[in-house]
């Protein structure tokens, strides 16, 4: 009995010092607990309940795991009746100078991979959008005009291959974007309509400028998707469907009055494809507006993917059609991307559509990734590439299946391209059935997209990491240590 009793306070001694620590720790400013702190019509282990309840609240999950861990392995000590660890064995407690997560042991190896933020394409991007922003609010028009004109007659390509005319003509209309959108919000047609008049009167001084005019055209579009939202048009509202016809027809007459290919100019082909919507009969128009995009500026894919985009049968195609079409770019964009044309287009539907997966011929598309990554072995097409096999696509499916065959480039990618993370890559990169982020979204786009691209890669290797394995990304290439 003398012995049980010995052991029991021992216990309570032990447990009081670390009680003590843990206070200290959780409020550095205070001092020790004292013996004021124990309720004496309590049992001699009642200590523990005196701790403050409001600051544990507020430690952190390490922490709380190190107090839960402690505590664990005393009293399993003493339930197994192995004994307590001595008070005079000052190794037994954690040392208040030392971080509480030293203490923990991390549940699964950690994925070590440099991050690069801001990337060379997010500089170049956020320097060319701050451009024309800029200018716009400088009421700089023509000096505006001129500099996209510039870019435009150069192609000139960010180092992800983004258009900076494109991305400047993006942030010359911003602040208005900004503000019809806060009108369409409240539902109040009017006033968003003013207040894109007021961008067509900054733009008086150069009443005939194609590059301004398309500015204006593009603003007009942009009105009208913030109308329809993410519902197809038949289905919207009466209000809602009254302004955008009113816009998307705005737009296509200011198109009627630039033509293309005497202009020399994507951009206004681009304005083409994007009033499809109102075509009687876009159908018949979605795969010509698109070749005479792609022939005009072939070295940009963005129009590639957004040429998947339309043919799907939710849009203006169909799945037959997204094929022919994919093929068909493949033999007029040989020498630019090889079959990388075709992985582009069908990209850019299984992007939205995994419906997709029925026609696209996964062996044409594995081959057209590797003469992308080819042509372009850049860490920002190899980020691109791996956020679409480890992400975009990434679902249950079967084997031998095309979405699985698909998903195993990621392996390959991972091990001969990645080297390190484009976090914005990763953060923009669209997931079917779910919202797409956007830059100027109120969310820390790198640590999500930082977030979204290490939990893909350590779900990849779960089995290496869960049995102790360290997954390393080096200048040489990918390293399990």
């Amino acid at each position: 009995m003398g012995t049980i009793r010995a052991a029991t306070q021992r216990f309570a001694q032990d447990l009081w010092s670390f009680v003590n620590w843990q206070h200290c720790v959780l409020d550095p400013a205070s001092k020790p607990l004292n013996d004021r702190h124990i309720a004496r019509d309590k049992p001699l282990w009642c200590p523990v309940l005196a701790a403050k309840p409001r600051q544990i609240r507020a430690c952190n999950k390490d922490r709380h795991a190190a107090t839960m861990r402690i505590l664990s392995e005393k009293i399993a000590a003493f339930r197994a009746g192995q004994g307590l660890l001595s008070n005079d064995n000052e190794s037994s407690m954690p040392n208040p100078t030392t971080p509480a997560t030293a203490e923990v042991a991390p549940l699964r190896p950690r994925v070590d991979i440099p991050v690069c933020d801001p990337a060379p394409d997010a500089k170049a991007q956020k320097k060319a959008f701050e451009r024309g922003q800029f200018l716009v609010r400088q009421d700089a028009c023509d000096t505006l005009a001129k500099e996209i004109r510039t870019a435009e007659e150069n192609r000139q390509l960010t180092p992800g291959l983004a258009s900076v005319t494109h991305i400047m003509a993006k942030g010359a209309r911003s602040d208005i974007l900004t503000a019809m959108h806060a009108m369409v919000s409240k539902a109040e047609p009017k006033k968003a309509q003013v207040i894109l008049a007021s961008l067509e009167a900054s733009f008086e001084d150069c009443p005939d400028d194609p590059t301004l005019a398309y500015i204006l055209a593009m603003a007009h579009v942009d009105l009208a998707q913030l109308w329809r939202g993410a519902s197809r048009v038949r289905d919207l509202a009466p209000q809602r469907r009254d302004a955008f016809d009113t816009h998307i027809q705005a737009a296509a007459a200011l198109a009627d009055r630039y033509d293309p290919f005497e202009l020399d100019s994507p951009l206004w082909a681009e304005v083409r494809c994007a009033v499809l919507e109102a075509d009687p009969r876009p159908a018949q128009r979605v795969s010509d507006d698109f070749e005479d995009l792609i022939d005009l500026d072939p070295t940009n894919p963005s129009h590639l993917l957004a040429l998947g985009r339309e043919l799907l049968p939710r849009n203006h195609g169909t799945l037959e059609l997204l094929d022919i079409q994919a093929r068909r770019q493949v033999a007029l964009l040989k020498d630019i991307w090889g079959t990388g044309a075709y992985t582009w287009v069908f990209m850019g539907a299984l992007q939205i559509d995994p419906s997709a997966f029925r026609r696209v011929e996964p062996e044409l598309f594995v081959e057209g990734m590797h003469d992308i990554l080819g042509r372009h072995p850049s860490q920002h097409m190899a980020n691109v590439m791996a956020a679409f096999s480890g992400l975009t696509i990434a679902a249950p499916s079967e084997d031998n299946s095309s979405r699985m065959r698909l998903m195993d480039c990621f392996s390959w990618i991972l091990q001969d391209h990645l080297r390190e993370l484009h976090p914005l890559i990763w953060a923009l990169a669209p997931v079917p059935g779910k919202p797409n982020m956007c830059l100027g979204d109120d969310v820390d786009l790198v640590k999500f997209g930082t977030t979204r691209a290490i939990g893909s890669i350590a779900q990849h290797f779960a089995p290496a990491l869960d049995a102790g394995r360290r997954l390393v990304f080096t200048p040489d290439g990918l390293q399990l240590r």
